[in-house]
């Protein structure tokens, strides 16, 4: 008889439904947050389209690099690809100066090439690439809806630079939960980056530079004392209890991600 385990293995499609679903935060809250901060405008439609479609497809790409080209994992490429082209398409025939932004993009995906390639997907390089690509989707957004001497220039750059130190304080916390927990130089790296960052933001709360967020810049900053809190407790509880399911770490980066979207957009 066939084992269940088996089965799961032979019926399985990979590639279709990217795994790293903590990702999924990343990848539309900076998107969306330039759509708030510039306003709506019907070219977001499918520019959030090709980013999300494209997303898929690099995840897909990936995969494919990694397997050493193994045909079963082109399906997903393939469609995926096929779908987010016209929406890519339709994005440079109403705001071609988007166009300016792909040199940008360019070395990170080249990066991300590279990683799946050499099976290094999972290192802190390509993490960082992953992060950052997502991040420039704040400026990219709102860049589509909103002219190069638009005043609300220098707040998008606050808030991009905000949401990328939050998504990249994710990547060791994430770690020291998971793939490192034995290790404790991640736990406490974790917890002094995000001690030190809530540190800078209730510093800049206090110095009025956050006026035009929710209480003055005091809701940002509670939000930052509580991802400090939570990189250095919920390693030591895990370490006293056992390994905390991913469901419960993923849910409570949701939470502080819409928090600290909130926080810098309403």
């Amino acid at each position: 008889m066939t084992s269940p385990a088996r089965t799961k293995r032979r019926t399985r499609s990979p590639g279709w439904v990217p795994d790293q679903h903590g990702a999924w935060a990343m990848i539309t809250i900076p998107a969306l947050s330039g759509v708030v901060l510039a306003g709506w405008e019907w070219v977001h439609l499918p520019l959030l389209l090709f980013w999300w479609v494209g997303y898929f497809a690099f995840q897909a790409g990936a995969l494919w690099l990694k397997s050493r080209r193994r045909p079963r994992y082109l399906p997903p490429l393939r469609t995926y690809a096929l779908i987010a082209a016209p929406f890519g398409l339709a994005v440079l025939l109403l705001r071609p100066q988007l166009a300016l932004w792909a040199p940008l993009f360019a070395p990170l995906i080249a990066i991300a090439v590279w990683a799946a390639m050499a099976r290094r997907e999972r290192g802190l390089l390509n993490d960082t690439a992953t992060v950052l690509a997502a991040a420039l989707m704040v400026p990219v957004t709102f860049s589509a809806a909103a002219p190069l001497d638009d005043a609300r220039w220098p707040w998008v750059l606050v808030v991009t630079g905000i949401e990328f130190a939050y998504f990249w304080g994710t990547i060791p916390h994430v770690k020291a939960l998971i793939r490192e927990r034995d290790n404790p130089a991640y736990h406490w790296f974790s917890a002094i980056y995000h001690n030190v960052g809530a540190a800078i933001v209730v510093g800049a709360a206090a110095l009025g530079s956050l006026t035009t967020t929710p209480l003055g810049g005091w809701f940002l900053a509670v939000t930052w004392v509580g991802l400090g809190v939570r990189a250095a407790w919920m390693p030591a509880h895990q370490h006293q209890t056992g390994p905390m399911r991913p469901i419960v770490i993923g849910m409570t980066e949701v939470v502080f991600s819409l928090l600290v979207a909130f926080a810098l957009l309403a």
